[in-house]
């Protein structure tokens, strides 16, 4: 929203609704005459993830939207050219990423939410947002304001289609639901919308900058908007709006009221968040009150001194900025760094929700700070969005982002993204004695943006040699136990394997399945078991019945739509010290396995 009156017209509404419609409706006609039963279950599936996502960018990019054109053509022409599997299904999402991306990015510099603090309001046609105003097109106007006091940077016209888009990316397996239940409703549309109100009360005082900032870094910890975040960041607007003065009584008892809200929703937890909330109105009391309350909520999760340094990890690994923050937030920054290392983890990581936006706010205003931070939170958020979404569907989707870059969550990879952090930081400061802050801003991000693609090049392993065609499964069972291949000679470092089980709930975990061996010309051989829970598992281990099981089934490697449930496949490694030369590599059934159960090789790869 801008400072301009808004009369979107009714034309360009309807338009904005009918390009994802159309969308829809040329995926959806694909999808019912595919002749492969499977892929026409994944066509329909993407089809109505691609509208779901399309539908609040339409109201978010501005005027004519061409992006929005664009993501629904490219999202349809994905789903026509691609064959099915996961291929297709990352190429749709990186779609509605890249729309999304470019939308908000548009959108944020027609309402001139810079790092600067600036408000620049451009008159613009059509859209919810958007300024109209008949005749000639005026010149901008500028309006110069404080960085703590930004006003209407960041309205519910962008907050609100933002979180619903992004809540579809995160979440887009609720989608699968036969029907729409109103659980299934209350998450795709209450969480989200209530998330993005109080993301704009945050950015009131704190800027859009931070406020987005503190709402990504708690959005991808769930990933998305669950009770858990969306509790979060309502707690700490609920605590901002109390120490506005001027608040009325009514809005202050319903202000008191959600601050203390979490609370009875999830004890721990909500005790964190609410304390975060306290430390935005009170930060000296909240401080006070972090270490009785830090201790007792340790005690009672029977958290080890290993598990407090693994949960405080989380704050320089998400947040890097707060290792800066300006003496004035300490006391808020200890109170998040407190509650992030104690709060119980549950039901998971969305639990410091609470404690790491808390810190997102505390960061220093300046944009040699705030940029690279912001880059590092898109770059976090845009992995968890892809990794969270169809075909990977992984369950801590940011801790497997994180590891792309060749390390584990945790101290070691703080402590890394912490020293990329200062070093840019210090460039920022230094590049600011003789440039201006647009230029010296667009400078770091392209620094920041250049330090990740290369951190992601080296923590990449580098792709091995693939022996199996694709989407061409070759099946071990009673009928075909054995599986070989000539390997011709070939170095070999190490062996990653994609499989499933078919009939395999009823093992035991760490059943063997398979014996996979290599032997060298010289007739030497080296061997792994197939195992199932750990290497491998059920391919629909999602399906209700199979859940209902309480079958082990390893995490998933990538997933297919499987009429009302996600099939999965999975994927083991196996390492050698030095590179060997082998000439046979063979896949034989164990012996005493199930007379039914059939093991499915997707693909084995050799490390070299």
């Amino acid at each position: 929203m801008n400072d301009l009156s808004v009369r979107p017209s009714l034309r360009s509404e309807s338009l904005r609704v009918l390009v994802p419609l159309a969308a829809l409706a040329a995926m959806a006609a694909f999808a019912a005459r595919e002749r492969d039963a499977s892929g026409a279950l994944e066509s329909g599936y993407l089809a109505v993830l691609a509208a779901a996502a399309l539908l609040p960018v339409a109201f978010l990019a501005p005027w004519p939207a061409l992006e929005l054109g664009a993501g629904a053509v490219l999202a349809a022409a994905a789903v026509w050219s691609l064959p099915p599997g996961p291929g297709r299904g990352a190429a749709v999402v990186l779609v509605l990423i890249a729309t999304l991306a470019v939308a908000l990015g548009r959108r944020l510099f027609r309402v001139g939410a810079g790092l600067d603090g600036r408000v620049v309001a451009r008159p613009a046609v059509g859209g919810l947002g958007d300024a109209r105003q008949g005749g000639s097109s005026p010149q901008p106007t500028v309006q110069t304001r404080p960085y703590p006091k930004p006003g209407i940077l960041l309205g519910t016209g962008i907050t609100i289609p933002l979180a619903l888009a992004l809540q579809v990316l995160l979440r887009g397996n609720l989608l699968l639901a036969p029907a729409l239940t109103f659980r299934t409703a209350v998450a795709l549309i209450a969480l989200p919308v209530a998330g993005a109100l109080a993301v704009s009360l945050l950015a009131r005082r704190h800027g859009a900058p931070l406020a987005l900032t503190a709402a990504a870094t708690a959005i991808v910890l769930a990933p998305g908007f669950n009770v858990n975040s969306t509790l979060a960041l309502l707690a700490l607007a609920a605590g901002d709006a109390l120490g506005n003065e001027s608040l009325g009584r009514t809005a202050r008892c319903f202000a008191m009221f959600v601050l203390a809200a979490p609370i009875a929703w999830e004890a721990g937890p909500g005790l964190a968040a609410t304390l975060c909330g306290l430390a935005l109105w009170r930060p000296r009391l909240a401080a006070a009150a972090a270490v009785p309350i830090a201790a007792w909520l340790g005690w009672t999760s029977g958290i080890s001194p290993e598990g407090l340094a693994r949960q405080l990890a989380w704050l320089p690994l998400l947040v890097p900025a707060a290792v800066a923050a300006p003496r004035e937030r300490l006391a808020g920054l200890l109170t998040a760094a407190l509650a992030a290392a104690t709060v119980p983890q549950i039901p998971d990581l969305s639990a410091l929700a609470a404690p790491l936006a808390l810190a997102a706010l505390s960061l220093r205003r300046d944009g040699a700070f705030v940029v690279p931070q912001g880059v590092w939170t898109g770059a976090v958020l845009t992995g968890t969005a892809l990794l969270a979404s169809y075909p990977w569907l992984r369950e801590e989707p940011v801790a497997s982002t994180l590891s792309l870059l060749g390390l584990p969550a945790g101290p070691a990879l703080s402590l890394c993204v912490v020293l990329v952090f200062l070093a840019l930081a210090g460039l920022g400061v230094w590049m600011g004695r003789g440039w201006g802050e647009p230029l010296r801003s667009a400078r770091l991000a392209g620094l920041a943006a250049a330090c990740l693609v290369l951190a992601l090049l080296l923590g990449l392993p580098s792709p091995g040699r693939e022996l199996l065609a694709p989407q061409m499964p070759v099946v071990i069972d009673a009928g075909h136990p054995v599986w070989e291949i000539d390997m011709k000679g070939h170095p070999v470092r190490g062996l990653v394997l994609d499989s499933s089980l078919t009939n395999g709930a009823g093992l035991r975990p760490g059943a063997p399945v398979a014996r996979v061996s290599l032997r060298d010309a010289a007739g030497r051989t080296v061997g792994w078991t197939v195992r199932a829970g750990d290497d491998t598992g059920e391919w629909a281990a999602r399906r209700p019945d199979v859940a209902r099981l309480g079958t082990r089934a390893p995490a998933a490697w990538v997933s297919w739509v499987a009429g009302d449930f996600f099939a999965q496949r999975y994927r083991c490694e196996w390492t050698l010290a030095t590179p060997v030369r082998f000439s046979q590599l063979r896949i034989e059934r164990a012996p005493g396995a199930p007379a039914d159960l059939a093991l499915a090789l997707y693909q084995l790869e050799i490390r070299r």
